[in-house]
């Protein structure tokens, strides 16, 4: 999917960020057709979108917990599959667990 339409010949085109050319929302930014080989001008505007999903660990409910996909593995640590919150996998495999009868643990 191309980012624009040349405004001369309409042609779609990519806008050329090497360096990080064309981001800054201030100013008019120059580029030439690669088609028809005339330089136009446009400006750029820059959105955000945000998708909601519960997260029932933030309000009481205890964390979903899987271990992190983590090379090395001696580096994975539990994440929350909700939230994103991050422990240790040693604190983490004593969640839930029962304390022995008569013991502590």
């Amino acid at each position: 999917m191309a980012d624009i339409n040349c405004p001369y010949c309409n042609a779609e085109l990519n806008i050329c960020h090497d360096d990080g050319y064309g981001y800054n929302e201030d100013d008019r930014h120059e580029q030439e057709c690669e088609y028809c080989e005339k330089t136009f001008v446009y400006t750029t505007f820059i959105s955000f979108s945000y998708t909601p999903s519960k997260a029932d660990c933030l309000n009481g409910a205890p964390h979903r917990l899987e271990k992190t996909k983590t090379w090395p593995e001696q580096f994975a640590r539990m994440a929350c599959l909700d939230c994103g919150h991050e422990e240790p996998i040693r604190a983490a495999a004593s969640i839930g667990r029962a304390s022995p009868a008569g013991g502590e643990r």
